[in-house]
């Protein structure tokens, strides 16, 4: 009798848990966090795929500046393919309702209803539910520094408080005009205003409650107050505190991106990195502007955190003007991204070698057709398949071995687990004498496994073609 007791009451006490535990699946999301490990892959939705033709409104494929009808539903048509590209996360831009013609998601019209250009609300929380199914994080882009032009607010008598005073910024460093501004005429809402402020993180908290999203990159960061950012990311780290988020702060000084950290934002994107990434791998570049990005990245608390990138929705496609030697070039800068201790972050159809000049130019839709046989994409792959089979690739250990005008080498990993880079972005070939802890130790490239190279009395020699990655596995 006891016996049987003793386990009718831990049936009772099993079923009453798993009811608690059902009761708060709404305040969790199935991330587990974001770190140097994950790969995140960045959509224009309105670009990428159409998947559900009926919310084809106003589409216009010949005028880069209108609808084309991708959704919701093509990027959920499109996991496995995300899925196979290392992605660990998808960001996509803004599912707000926006104003006729913002197909971008950057003119908010609504902060509380998805734009029906892209599907509705049980659209992403279907993409969330299967991507989450496949392993992948989803993140949403989020705009809380200004709304649409013509938002209803500005003149429906109940929000005249909402804004700052119209005025266009003309010095970027004026941190007044920064944060008060109209930035590109859009109207600027005064985030100093404690009903704007409740606004804001209130709606943001409401998008992650409803979709059980992982994250938020958040646009014009610089643009509010850092107070602001502080109290919006306190409330949402209360109540998912491993929710993760990705600040815009366009500019080139880590000391100033770090600022913001500090209010609370998790990672960056690290413009710094990216100016010395493309003023280093291009026809006319020098590696020391990468290795003196790399030395500044030191300036972060914690720039492993940081999404590094080539390109992005507001700058032109890497290397577009780089002439035939394009994708050579953008083969060295994917292989850096791939192997740095940071976040990479790969524009859609980075992969595939896309082309495309200023904005918007370099919003084209996605070129599926060159999916099949894409030799940027082949090679995009294999740096996949090696930085997932090689955990130095997503330590936080980073050290340089050397740089010169136009090569760069450099160590990951520790102790018997350590991987060498060596990228030549010139057009001649480069010896290099590179100087490793060790006596007999083998490394072997991981692109021709026939190539093994022998660590003699601390040292190892390394030829490197011109426009040529190496990536280098001890065995």
């Amino acid at each position: 009798m006891n016996k049987k007791l003793i386990s009718i009451t831990l049936s009772i006490m099993l079923v009453s848990l798993s009811l608690f535990s059902g009761c708060n699946t709404s305040n969790k999301t199935t991330s587990k966090g974001f770190s140097q490990e994950d790969v995140i892959y960045f959509i224009m939705t309105d670009r990428f795929y159409d998947g559900d033709t009926s919310n084809d409104k106003n589409v216009n494929k010949d005028d880069l500046k209108a609808y084309h009808g991708g959704d919701l539903k093509g990027i959920t048509d499109k996991l496995d393919y995300i899925k196979s590209l290392g992605a660990t996360a998808i960001w996509i831009t803004p599912v707000a309702q926006n104003e006729d013609g913002g197909y971008h998601g950057y003119w908010i019209n609504d902060f509380y209803k998805v734009d029906e250009h892209l599907g509705t609300m049980e659209d992403l929380k279907n993409l969330v539910k299967e991507a989450h199914k496949k392993g992948i994080k989803v993140m949403i882009d989020y705009v809380a520094n200004h709304t649409g032009y013509k938002t209803p607010w500005l003149s429906d008598g109940k929000h005249e408080n909402w804004f700052h005073p119209k005025k266009e910024i003309t010095d970027f460093n004026d941190k007044n005009e920064l944060e008060n501004g109209w930035l590109a005429g859009l109207p600027d809402l005064n985030t100093e205003n404690p009903e704007v402020k409740k606004y804001i993180i209130d709606n943001a908290v409401w998008w992650i409650d409803q979709t059980n999203i992982d994250g938020m990159r958040l646009d014009t960061v610089r643009h509010v107050p850092k107070d602001f950012w502080m109290d919006f990311s306190k409330t949402i780290k209360q109540k998912y505190p491993d929710f993760y988020l990705l600040g815009e702060v366009w500019d080139g000084n880590p000391s100033y991106l770090e600022e913001y950290h500090k209010a609370g934002i998790d990672g960056l994107l690290n413009y710094p990195m990216n100016f010395g990434i493309k003023d280093a791998i291009s026809p006319t570049g020098s590696m020391f502007s990468l290795s003196n990005a790399i030395d500044r990245d030191s300036e972060f608390s914690q720039p492993y955190l940081n999404g590094i990138f080539i390109d992005n929705h507001d700058n032109k496609r890497f290397g577009n003007d780089f002439g035939e030697s394009r994708e050579e070039y953008l083969k060295l800068a994917l292989t850096f991204i791939m192997t740095y201790p940071a976040i990479p972050v790969i524009y859609y159809g980075t992969e595939i070698g896309m082309e495309g000049g200023d904005d918007p130019d370099n919003r084209r839709d996605m070129e599926w057709e060159k999916t099949k046989d894409s030799k940027v994409l082949e090679y995009y792959k294999d740096l996949v398949k090696i930085r997932n089979e090689n955990p130095a690739l997503k330590s936080k250990d980073y050290k340089t071995l050397m740089c010169d005008y136009s090569t760069i080498c450099y160590l990951r990993g520790s102790e018997k687990n350590r991987v060498i880079v060596a990228i030549n972005s010139g057009n001649e070939e480069s010896t290099v004498e590179l100087k490793i802890d060790g006596d007999g130790e083998k490394f072997v490239n991981a692109f021709n496994k026939k190539d093994v190279y022998k660590v003699e009395n601390g040292k190892l020699s390394l030829k490197v073609k011109p426009f040529e990655s190496v990536i280098l596995i001890e065995k």
